[in-house]
Order: structure tokens, then sequence, then C-alpha cells
């Protein structure tokens, strides 16, 4: 189940207020007692900013991403960024790279994930080569290879289904008047 922002930031608050117990906060979350207590430490040291942004499976939102490179750019020190937003400081050295390379699009663009160019190369087709080159004999080869083992696998089963049908009819005959 995964929470919320706003009430992961409500729970927070009031176990750092000392409003409600920690157990109850919890609890109410629906997450372990354990892993509250490890959020609510990075809250009390970091602030609760930085429990709200940190390991997001969906990637750090633009506007974190903006506000750190711009508190970087002011003069804050990669070390004290990391600490604050608990963002590794690899990750902030990528963030001003790619900004440096190319502004806030380059920083911004979501380039997560396989690039197309990665992809699975299109199988080749006798189509794609002139009947009768050496490219075209050996495709033609290697797909009456697929097609003949194919075939041996596939006899098994057609014998079987030739037999059950036989009889069938056998038993199935009429019967004398």
């Amino acid at each position: 189940m995964k929470v919320k922002e706003e009430d992961l930031r409500r729970e927070l608050l009031k176990a750092i207020n000392g409003e409600d117990l920690i157990i109850n906060c919890s609890r109410r979350l629906g997450i372990r007692l354990n892993n509250f207590k490890c959020k609510l430490y990075t809250a009390r040291i970091h602030g609760i900013e930085s429990v709200l942004h940190s390991n997001r499976p969906g990637g750090y939102s633009d506007a974190l991403k903006l506000e750190v490179v711009d508190s970087l750019m002011k003069g804050m020190t990669k070390h004290a960024a990391a600490r604050t937003y608990n963002i590794s400081e690899s990750t902030l050295n990528v963030w001003l790279r790619k900004y440096a390379e190319g502004g806030q699009e380059a920083l911004l663009e979501d380039n997560r994930g396989r690039k197309p160019s990665m992809g699975r190369k299109p199988k080749p087709k006798l189509s794609d080569y002139e009947p009768g080159s050496l490219e075209y004999l050996k495709l033609e080869n290697e797909m009456m290879k697929r097609e003949l083992l194919l075939l041996k696998k596939a006899m098994p089963l057609i014998q079987e289904s030739e037999r059950r049908t036989s009889r069938g009819k056998k038993s199935t005959g009429t019967s004398g008047n």
C-alpha cells in the first residue's frame, strides 16, 4: 500500500510535536513501527521534506529538482544539499551536469528506462534480399530448418489425434440389424 504524502506529513508532525504516540501514527498509515521510526528519525534530523522525497519509485518531482539545483547555484554545498533533501551526492552531480549541459529542459527530461534504439532488431525477411543471393539462401535454409523442427515436434501430436479420431469412429459405428 502506498502512503500518501499528506498523510505521512500529518503523522510525522503529530509524532514530532508529541501530539500522539508513534505506534498510533504508524498504525494509521498502515506501515510497520520500525519503518515509521526510521522516517521519524530522518525527519527530526533533516526535516520532513527529506522523508517525503526520498527513494520515490516514480523519481523526484520537477519542483524538487529545480529547488535543489537552485539552492546549489546559490552556494549551498553538495554535502549540505544531500543531507537537507536526503538525496545522494551522485544524484546531485547528475542533476548539476544535466542543468549545465541543457538547462532546465534537460534537467526535467524523463530519460529512465530502455532507450528505443536498444530494442530488438527486426527479423530479416526473404523479401529483404534478392532471390538467389547468398543471404537469401541462408535465410531460406534457416526458415526451412525451423519448419522441419516444428513438424518433427508436431508429428506425434498429429498421430495421437488421428488415433483418437479413428477409435471414436470404430466405437460409434452402426450396430447390426
